[in-house]
């Protein structure tokens, strides 16, 4: 099973220039892993340095059925969905006179 990157990336760049397999690289709103490639970093370190050097802990392993939907929605020619919450209105509830 290989890591992934959650909405939560800031596209810092850290983990594509630790990656040993190159494994890593950027898409539009954040990085991405090809889990074709992410061997977790087996065989070059303790633990993935992806997980390691992530400022914002975004590199998470990942999990079967997002790997299943990502490929059967790739497969059909849509790109990939990316869910990033935005920010509520402030709503101001201050006493009107």
């Amino acid at each position: 099973m290989s890591y992934m990157i959650t909405a939560e990336c800031i596209h810092c760049s850290a983990c594509e220039m630790d990656c040993p397999v190159r494994a890593i690289s950027p898409a539009a709103n954040q990085y991405v892993i090809d889990p074709q490639v992410c061997v977790e970093c087996e065989g070059y370190f303790d633990e993935p340095r992806c997980k390691h050097v992530c400022p914002v802990n975004a590199c998470v392993p990942a999990r079967e059925t997002y790997l299943f939907k990502a490929k059967a929605l790739t497969h059909r020619g849509a790109p990939p969905l990316i869910y990033k919450p935005t920010a509520l209105p402030e709503v101001d509830y201050g006493r009107r006179a």
